[in-house]
């Protein structure tokens, strides 16, 4: 392609390059063929995310069941004999099992439980999991980005216990069932930690 002439020696003649258009077309064809790479590189960096995302998720509803079980087995004991209600299955008495309030006597067991981790109430706000220390202490965010939390109880023979008043006394195992928030397009079953768990103060 010849994009300017000259004069040299008196013979007409012509520079190799590019004209403008020719820049042009090139661009456009360059633009035509890295697109789809660049929409691949883009697909590939929103999997990334929504991964990390996901295993983020996963790994504090891990993290958050796992304590709130150990809690849970720990509840009603009481090495110096101190009579406790173990597990209240319905704190505020909205007649849910979606919260929960377990007391020990354990750290150190001295007949009371004003000591850490002996008086927690676990429960939902908005889209956070709370834990309140003692009755009417103070409240700390447990853990971020919460859907649900729930509680099934079971007697001796596997059946289900509905009335809260037969928890503490019957129950000796539970569900525990927490979802972290999520994507509405995205499976539930990613971000959600179910496990049963054994309780002490069944009779």
């Amino acid at each position: 392609m010849c994009s300017t002439t000259r004069q040299v020696a008196g013979v007409s003649g012509c520079t190799a390059g590019f004209s403008t258009i020719g820049m042009i077309v090139a661009f456009v064809l360059l633009g035509l063929l890295l697109s789809p790479m660049l929409g691949t590189i883009l697909s590939a960096q929103r999997g990334f995310v929504e991964s990390r995302d996901r295993a983020r998720a996963a790994g504090s509803v891990r993290y958050a069941h796992l304590a709130l079980t150990r809690f849970m087995r720990l509840a009603g004991s009481s090495p110096v004999g101190l009579p406790l209600p173990g597990i209240d299955p319905d704190p505020d008495g909205d007649g849910v099992f979606n919260d929960i309030r377990l007391r020990s006597d354990y750290n150190p067991p001295d007949g009371d439980t004003n000591d850490a981790g002996e008086d927690l109430t676990f429960f939902l706000r908005a889209d956070t999991m709370y834990v309140r220390y003692g009755t009417g202490g103070t409240e700390e965010p447990y853990l971020i980005g919460v859907d649900s939390l729930a509680f099934t109880y079971f007697d001796r023979a596997g059946e289900v216990i509905a009335d809260p008043d037969r928890i503490g006394p019957r129950a000796i195992s539970a569900d525990v069932t927490i979802r972290a928030r999520g994507d509405r397009h995205a499976d539930p079953a990613e971000r959600t930690l179910s496990g049963r768990v054994r309780l002490r103060n069944g009779k």
